[in-house]
């Protein structure tokens, strides 16, 4: 079988361990022989061969390329990943980053009912082995250039957690006793040390989060209690993706609908209000207010 038949077998031994916690040798083979058949429908040469030997090596090469370990429960009679759901569904998302365009221009039937966004984030190759170090709490180093700078930095850190934002993957580590984000696309030579991570390091992604609208954390600052005026329009938007978890419909006057969350006043945060500013008004803060003055007057100045 080519690599992409191992590696779509790998991927689909996880994903049924993801939805069925416990699942016999005979469960397997059968759902493993029906995303099989779509494989043949590219290259009808191609042979299912499947058997208990084989298993057993799939879970070494899942244990030793994925870090996700899967093992037998005599008294559940089935396999089972040794993971919480969370690790599962977050290597389950990094191979669909990597492999679900190839994935699904597998059948020329496909290739003509789904279209899928071809500006993809360059460095998702280097998820499997990030995520792979932080389940094994191992320190990474890696060569980074920042926007705007020409020189390449050495960076060895404790790698924490991996967070996807806007179509970009970005690494959250601590480097150096602070805890910091590193753009994947910026990354070089990633490798996985031997070094394990400070164990006494405690991070709570969802309390340093909690106010953030992407992935920049102010390191001074309070989060801010923002209203804004959207449209019906742009409300039904937001109401289908808001733009953050604290986001509630406070008022509707006419067609004027008043929305209010709490983030901090980052970058990215003002760039999205500029995206959405024929629809949107800010009516609290002042300084956020002021704020898009300053931007928007610049702008207009640049077409005068």
């Amino acid at each position: 079988m080519s690599k992409q038949g191992y590696i779509a077998r790998y991927f689909n031994i996880v994903r049924k361990l993801s939805q069925q916690k416990y699942c016999s040798y005979e469960e397997l083979e059968k759902f493993l022989e029906r995303e099989f058949e779509v494989l043949q429908l590219q290259d009808d040469t191609l042979e299912f061969n499947f058997s208990k030997r084989t298993l057993q090596r799939d879970l070494r090469e899942i244990r030793n390329i994925l870090g996700i370990d899967i093992v037998y429960s005599r008294s559940q009679k089935g396999y089972y990943i040794i993971q919480d759901d969370y690790s599962s569904d977050l290597f389950l998302k990094t191979l669909e980053e990597i492999n679900s365009f190839s994935a699904l221009k597998l059948t020329n039937s496909l290739e003509s009912i789904v279209y899928l966004e071809k500006r993809k984030s360059k460095r998702a190759e280097f998820l499997p082995d990030i995520v792979q170090a932080i389940q094994r709490k191992k320190q990474i180093e890696f060569h980074y250039l920042k926007f705007g700078e020409d020189l390449e930095t050495i960076r060895k850190v404790s790698p924490l957690a991996i967070r996807e934002f806007n179509n970009r993957w970005y690494l959250i580590a601590e480097d150096k006793g602070i805890v910091k984000n590193f753009g994947l696309e910026r990354m070089n030579h990633v490798l996985i040390m031997k070094e394990k991570i400070n164990t006494e390091l405690e991070f709570d992604y969802n309390d340093k989060y909690k106010y953030s609208y992407g992935i920049i954390v102010p390191s001074e600052g309070k989060p801010e209690k923002i209203i804004l005026s959207v449209t019906k329009t742009q409300a039904a938007y937001l109401e289908s993706l808001p733009l953050h978890e604290s986001q509630e419909i406070t008022k509707t006057i006419d067609n004027e609908i008043l929305i209010s969350l709490e983030v901090f006043l980052t970058d990215d945060f003002i760039s999205e209000l500029l995206a959405m500013s024929r629809s949107v008004t800010v009516v609290k803060p002042q300084k956020l207010k002021d704020k898009m003055k300053f931007i928007l007057n610049d702008i207009l100045n640049k077409y005068s």
